[in-house]
């Protein structure tokens, strides 16, 4: 790893587009990596798995060089991570128990107490899940799935009667947050849901256009469109 980490500084001082990442850049950067990372779990890509494992890892590598650069040791950084994980883990490290992975999210909670931190910078989907789950983790939740049915249906009705956009904007949002929570009693992470229906729309509409050949996608009516759809979509 010592190794590993020299050769991450050797980039930073002899690269010139790795002499002109910051903190900020990079940023942007593991959060397409983690991306990448997570659509080869999601196909069960072993060998894309382990590149994409190293893509992020040299990411991070190279935010710890930056942050030598202002005086931060990297190993401060896992000295720190390596407390906090002994002191959210009193029942492994301390006197305490917990026989399921409920009651150690719960015990959690109560440490922290009353306050109410998500981090606001999260993908707004995943921010959602986030909150309700806290929400239920305080008994603040339906007995079952059927009462976030009820309060989808409840929502798409409360849009279909909106009035102006303002309105209307507010409801589609509790929408999606309802649909959020539906991925929580599912035990499915809405985001991840959301891409892969990004993924499976732009394969079809992919297709959709290989299939008109050199046609124009205006010169049909939507009810063509459908139709042609349908058959990929069976495929």
């Amino acid at each position: 790893m010592d190794e590993f980490f020299k050769i991450i500084k050797t980039l930073r001082e002899k690269c010139p587009w790795d002499k002109e990442q910051t903190l900020k850049s990079l940023v942007v950067q593991i959060i397409e990596e983690v991306y990448e990372l997570n659509a080869s779990i999601e196909d069960s890509n072993m060998d894309k798995i382990v590149e994409e494992i190293g893509d992020v890892l040299l990411t991070i590598f190279m935010m710890g060089v930056i942050l030598e650069e202002k005086g931060i040791k990297f190993d401060e950084v896992v000295s720190k991570v390596h407390q906090k994980m002994i002191e959210r883990h009193p029942h492994v490290f301390g006197e305490d128990e917990a026989k399921s992975a409920e009651e150690v999210l719960t015990k959690w909670e109560m440490r922290k107490g009353k306050g109410w931190s998500v981090g606001i910078s999260l993908p707004a989907l995943l921010r959602s899940s986030k909150i309700q789950k806290k929400a239920s983790m305080k008994g603040f939740d339906w007995k079952d799935i059927s009462g976030v049915y009820e309060k989808i249906k409840e929502e798409l009705t409360e849009l279909k009667n909106a009035e102006g956009k303002r309105e209307i904007k507010e409801e589609l949002g509790d929408i999606l947050f309802a649909c959020a929570h539906l991925g929580n009693f599912l035990g499915i992470n809405p985001e991840v849901a959301l891409q892969r229906a990004n993924d499976k729309f732009e394969r079809r509409f992919q297709l959709l256009e290989e299939s008109l050949k050199d046609r124009d996608i205006k010169e049909f009516t939507i009810d063509e469109l459908e139709e042609i759809w349908q058959k990929i979509k069976n495929r």
